[in-house]
């Protein structure tokens, strides 16, 4: 496979008994099983055994409705590459929002981690292979313009760094240990702007709604909501559940509305994870038909765990006033836990300039950071005419 092998099959047992006297069968390979209905479904998978996954694959009720698959083969693929190569594909294909995914979230952590000619992979060879699936009509749109949408930038498969893996895995157990115990139970996520707490939260997300489903969970059958208080980022979110099983449209909802609604149903939900909530009500506005003191505790009170990503850093309006104190005395009545991210993932900058532009917001001044071959540059002109 000195080339890149794509290869279009019926998905039956006839093909399957052929694959296993191809190149293809026990080399890593990265597969999509899918059909071509007026709401065309699909899988996307990696393997080292292909003949035995797909004879496992065809046994399950789920993949029934899917007809056609395509096998993506290199001589180079290991399996690090196959598996990079899976996550890209879910990634854009949740973007351009043509399929119904099958995939739900794998035990295993989508952690970012480098390999060997990462780059070749993850960009040159990927490309080759999505434009291939131009080519044969499977997807339509380009690269370039799936990058810029918010639905990629949001998707659940996003690869995690491993502090965001690790914060990930201790918000699950937290759940799991909390989840049957009486009471309202808190835990805050805090990061500043860039530090990856909404990625967080749409993996997190996607993954405690896959457990709801999942009959050997702590999780099953849960009643979850994650809230957003922006109407953009609210469509985003509903425009990803279009391409994922188990994520619904009712589970997302604005703050105020969840509210009204357990209000009016004397329900309780069980975990509800609050975006932004730097951006809830510290105050009653009729307008929006919010009649309580602040929103934030209205929320835990209707929520066995309520989990909260916080920026104080980012309040935008007088009717949102959050301070650390304010959080803290709501927050304290809970006994909440608490967990930081730290790692600034949307500049491309050395720890000096990280640290003057920090300390730059909360009005210290620092010596300018010395300039280094960084792809990050920071530059202060007296004029914005010098910018142009």
């Amino acid at each position: 496979m000195s080339e890149l092998v794509f290869e279009k099959r019926d998905f039956n047992t006839e093909q399957i008994l052929a694959l296993k006297a191809s190149r293809l069968d026990n080399n890593p390979i990265v597969y999509i099983l899918y059909n071509e209905k007026k709401k065309p479904t699909a899988y996307i998978g990696q393997t080292v055994q292909a003949a035995r996954r797909l004879k496992n694959h065809l046994r399950d009720k789920k993949r029934i409705s899917l007809t056609r698959t395509i096998f993506i083969g290199h001589e180079r693929f290991h399996q690090s590459a196959s598996y990079n190569i899976e996550t890209n594909l879910i990634n854009y294909f949740i973007a351009e929002n043509h399929y119904q995914l099958q995939n739900v979230s794998q035990t295993r952590s989508r952690e970012m981690h480098h390999y060997y000619q990462k780059e070749f992979y993850n960009e040159h060879l990927f490309e080759e292979i999505w434009n291939q699936l131009r080519k044969e009509n499977v997807v339509s749109d380009t690269l370039e313009n799936l990058r810029n949408k918010d639905i990629y930038k949001l998707s659940p498969y996003k690869e995690l760094s491993p502090q965001q893996v690790e914060i990930k895995n201790e918000i699950l157990d937290f759940c799991k240990a909390h989840i049957e115990k009486p009471g309202n139970h808190v835990i805050s996520i805090e990061g500043d702007a860039g530090t990856g707490k909404s990625v967080l939260l749409s993996s997190l997300f996607n993954t405690i709604q896959d457990l709801s489903k999942d009959e050997n969970s702590h999780l099953k059958n849960k009643n979850n909501y994650l809230l957003v208080n922006h109407g953009e980022m609210l469509k985003t979110y509903k425009s990803i559940a279009n391409s994922l099983p188990n994520l619904k449209k009712k589970n997302l909802m604005k703050p105020t509305s969840f509210i009204n609604q357990m209000s009016k149903t004397g329900e309780t939900a069980d975990i509800v994870l609050v975006d932004e909530a730097h951006l809830l009500l510290t105050k009653e506005d009729r307008y929006n038909n919010f009649h309580y003191r602040n929103q934030l505790e209205e929320i835990i009170k209707r929520s066995s765990i309520t989990i909260v990503i916080f920026d104080p850093k980012q309040v935008l309006k007088i009717k949102s006033y959050w301070n650390e104190r304010l959080l803290e005395e709501i927050t304290n009545q809970y006994h909440a836990k608490t967990v930081k991210l730290t790692e600034q993932m949307r500049m491309n900058a050395n720890p000096d300039t990280l640290k003057w532009i920090n300390h730059f917001v909360s009005k210290q001044l620092l010596p300018l950071p010395q300039e280094n071959n960084d792809t990050f540059q920071l530059k202060i002109f007296e004029d914005h005419a010098d910018l142009l």
